[in-house]
């Protein structure tokens, strides 16, 4: 008259929950960069007025420090979020690859830098950190 105990580990499944979890939350912090990005690549500067190239149209610059003007909409269109899982890890990228997404961002010897990724990356610090905060279950 024995007593078989058997113990079945849940732990594949708490992992696999884990992992998923993991996965939406850093879709939803990249969404969120992305957006902020999306913003700041809006709005009105305060640089020279110049013609829309093949327009007729006139848009205003960005002063040096600003975020880029938007002239034709390309740099905003191009910005994309991608969550790929490397390893063990989850990595979520944000960006272009546009060459004057770079340039605009760092600048050149011919323009001064305005920056306008790692100003979203800041700006959007606090949402990203309350979605990695959250309670997980």
């Amino acid at each position: 008259m024995g007593i078989d105990i058997t113990f079945k580990s849940n732990l594949p499944e708490v992992m696999r929950k884990i992992d998923a979890t993991a996965k939406d939350r850093m879709q939803e912090a990249v969404q969120a960069v992305r957006n902020q990005a999306l913003e700041t690549l809006s709005g009105s500067r305060s640089g020279r007025t110049y013609k829309v190239p093949g327009t007729s149209r006139t848009y205003t610059a960005s002063s040096p420090g600003e975020p880029p003007a938007v002239a034709t909409a390309e740099l905003r269109q191009s910005v994309k979020g991608v969550v790929e899982k490397e390893g063990n890890q989850i990595v979520g990228m944000v960006g272009t690859d546009k060459i004057q997404g770079k340039m605009l961002e760092f600048g050149t010897k011919y323009i001064e830098a305005r920056p306008w990724l790692r100003k979203s990356f800041e700006e959007s610090g606090a949402k990203v950190k309350e979605i990695f905060t959250r309670l997980w279950f």
